[in-house]
Order: C-alpha cells, then sequence, then structure tokens
C-alpha cells in the first residue's frame, strides 16, 4: 500500500514516557519508515526527545501547560494556541493529530484557522479520563474541530452521546510493539538477579505512571489483600515514576508492604521490556478498563494479563480466554485475588497462557496495521495521490 509522501504532525502535551507517549512514538517511527514527514508538538518533558528526533522533529511549543493549568491560569491556552498557530503556519504539515481532549481543543482551533485537517487519536474512556471535556462537547462545539476519531467502539459511543457522528469515527486494532517486547528469560534471570528477587518468587508487576488516577492503587490493595491472607511469598515490581511516587511508597510501607514491593521509578525505554519479563502477572483493574498498553505489553512478553471484563467489552476483543485473564465487574478486586492466588500456583497454566498470549500479540497486534488504517483514512479524506 503505497502513498506520496505527506507531512504529520502530532501534538500531545508531554513528551515523557507513558502509554499514549508511547503510542505515538510507535506511530511516528513506523509512518517516517515509510517515507512521510512527522513531527512531535509538545509541552513538556524530556524523556523521548532523542527518540523522537531519531525520524522526525521534536517542537516545543513553547509555553508549558502542566496539569491543572487551564483551570488555574486558563490564559496560557490562548497563548498556546497562538504559539501553535504560527509554528503551524511555518512548518505547513498536512494533517495534524491530537492526543487529548485539551489538546484536541487547542489544536482544533489553530487548525481550523488554517485550514489543516485535524484528527483526534483517542487514549482513553472520556467518562472516565475527561468528563469535565464530555459534558460541555457540545457548548464548546469541540466536534466543529475534529474531522475523524480514531480509538475504539466503547469510546465512540461516549461520543455518540454528545452528537458525534458515527461516520467520522475510525476504529483501530490494539498494537503493541512486538519487536521490543517479547518473552526473553536472559532478561528474566539477570533482572530478577539485580533486583534481589528469587527465581522462584511470584511476581506482580505495574508498568506506567504512577498518580493517583491511575489503577496501580488496585494493584497495591490486590497485595494487601493477599498479604492479609497470610500470603508472604510474593513481590510486588512497579516500574514508572510520577507524582504519587513517594505518597505511594509510604502508603505501602504502612500496610506493611515494605519488603514485598519494588519501586524502580522511570527507566530508558529500551529496560522497560526486561523489567515486564520478570513478572508473573500484571494487573489492570477498575471497573471497565479500555485497553491499557500495561496489558498488551505483558501478552506480547508472554506475561499472564489480567483485567476486568467490563460492560463495553474492550478487554474482551483482544484479552481472549487462552491468552489472559479476565475477572467480572462486580468485586473484581476481590475476584483478581483469587485469580492471581490460583495463578500463583499454578505454573503451568501461566506458561500457557504466556505462550499464547506472545504468539497472539506478534500475529494480531501490530502498529502497522494502525498506521495502515490512518493512511487509509488520511487518503480518502484528502485525496492523496498514491
Amino acid at each position: 500500500m503505497g502513498y506520496s509522501a505527506v507531512k504529520i504532525f502530532f501534538f500531545y502535551e508531554s513528551i515523557d514516557l507513558g502509554g499514549q507517549q508511547t503510542q505515538t512514538l510507535q506511530l511516528l517511527r513506523r509512518l517516517s519508515a515509510r517515507s512521510h514527514q512527522v513531527g512531535w508538538l509538545y509541552l513538556y518533558g524530556r524523556d523521548l526527545v532523542a527518540e523522537v528526533e531519531q525520524v522526525g522533529a521534536a517542537i516545543p511549543v513553547g509555553t508549558a501547560l502542566l496539569p491543572g493549568d487551564y483551570k488555574r491560569q486558563p490564559w496560557k491556552v490562548i497563548k498556546i494556541i497562538m504559539s501553535l498557530t504560527r509554528i503551524l503556519k511555518k512548518d505547513s504539515p498536512d494533517f495534524i493529530v491530537s492526543g487529548s481532549g485539551l489538546g484536541s481543543f487547542i489544536v482544533g482551533v489553530a487548525a481550523r484557522m488554517l485550514g489543516i485537517k485535524h484528527y483526534r487519536l483517542m487514549g482513553c474512556s472520556l467518562k472516565q479520563v475527561e468528563p469535565t471535556l464530555l459534558k460541555y462537547y457540545r457548548p464548546l462545539c469541540v466536534d466543529k474541530l475534529i474531522d475523524l476519531y480514531l480509538g475504539w467502539p466503547e469510546v465512540f459511543r461516549e461520543l455518540q452521546s454528545v452528537g458525534v457522528s458515527e461516520a467520522k469515527c475510525v476504529a483501530l486494532p490494539p498494537a503493541v510493539d512486538s519487536n521490543m517486547f517479547f518473552p526473553n528469560e536472559k532478561y528474566r534471570a539477570k533482572t530478577r538477579d539485580e533486583l534481589g528477587i528469587p527465581a522462584e518468587e511470584f511476581v506482580i508487576g505495574w508498568i506506567g505512571r504512577i498518580s493517583r488516577d491511575m489503577q496501580v492503587g488496585n494493584t497495591i490493595k490486590t497485595a494487601k489483600i493477599m498479604f492479609d491472607k497470610g500470603v508472604h511469598d510474593f513481590k510486588v515490581l512497579l516500574v514508572g515514576g510520577g507524582p504519587w511516587l513517594q505518597d505511594l511508597k509510604q502508603e505501602a510501607a504502612e500496610l506493611g508492604l515494605a519488603n514485598h514491593t519494588i519501586f524502580t521509578g522511570w527507566v530508558p525505554m529500551h529496560e522497560v521490556p526486561a523489567y515486564v519479563n520478570a513478572m508473573d502477572v500484571v494487573p489492570l483493574l477498575e471497573l471497565d478498563p479500555q485497553g491499557g498498553s500495561i496489558v498488551r505489553e505483558a501478552m506480547a512478553c508472554g506475561r499472564v494479563a489480567l483485567s476486568v471484563g467490563g460492560k463495553s467489552g474492550t478487554q474482551a476483543s483482544f484479552m481472549l480466554p487462552d491468552c489472559a485473564c479476565l475477572v467480572s465487574p462486580e468485586n473484581y478486586i476481590e475476584e483478581a485475588v483469587e485469580s492471581i492466588l490460583a495463578l500463583k500456583g499454578d505454573p503451568v497454566r501461566r506458561q500457557y497462557i504466556g505462550r499464547h498470549a506472545a504468539t497472539y500479540a506478534s500475529q494480531h497486534m501490530s502498529f502497522d496495521n494502525q498506521v495502515n488504517v490512518i493512511l487509509e483514512k488520511m487518503y480518502s479524506h484528502n485525496t492523496m495521490p498514491r
């Protein structure tokens, strides 16, 4: 499938490590490999700048808008729109893809002034993560600023509830980089040795941003219930950093889990697969999760990903019975504990699920497939020459 080269910019506020940032970087790499010119516009962070610059431009917009600043200092939003408009006018991308609710508003205003096609890459459930935006979607006319939405069925249903046309919603398949994340026993042994984890000890894992609005708190709750049941031969391995890191360390200590919890802080991206391989089960626990790079990376590494089969059906669409574990939304933490304890006592079952998960991830969860969908829509939307 060949297309003439175009210039595609992405806008996401943070260029630090995180699930959506990882997806954005993977899309940039694959678009660049197909000779398209790419760039990432951002407001704060540094972690991924060098990675982005290997394939395209990392462009700071000039004003840092940290989480919550749009409420405390709303004038910054106007300043960012003005700065972004100047950059886009100078660099003239053919398309720009925003990755957050606030970002879609900022980009949408600038893109409309310049006549640039604007897509929204959905990275979360609006009801769960962006409820304020969803509430004001109609009054702010946000949909008029966006040409297409890239996401999955449940988030499209949320958008349609506020008047977004189904014709503007484009489904992307779930994706993970199986060239980076794959089963590796050498990674596993080396990482466990470095962390002081015995080869036979059971490890519950978390990868990502540690903040109060993430599901890492439910991972700690799960560990506490196990501990109270008298199960003490396990570790919780938390890979990542964030605003809640120090408080969570203190909370883990107060719960009696200090000797059972390992906090790595942020680690370089190329080291993350080694830590994932050191895990046995990787939970993502909330009432109705919507995907999550944490579970896809665990599956690709042949680990047991465990999540909740919520009413949206999002997790069940790719976390198939032989490839992962799903618990029901009712009492999902307690049910997760029982599933984890069963897995802990059954290494053969863990290996069986892990093998099937890694095979499924490599065969069905490809970023190249996402790029194919995006380019096809850009072609049909803008009559790009092939």
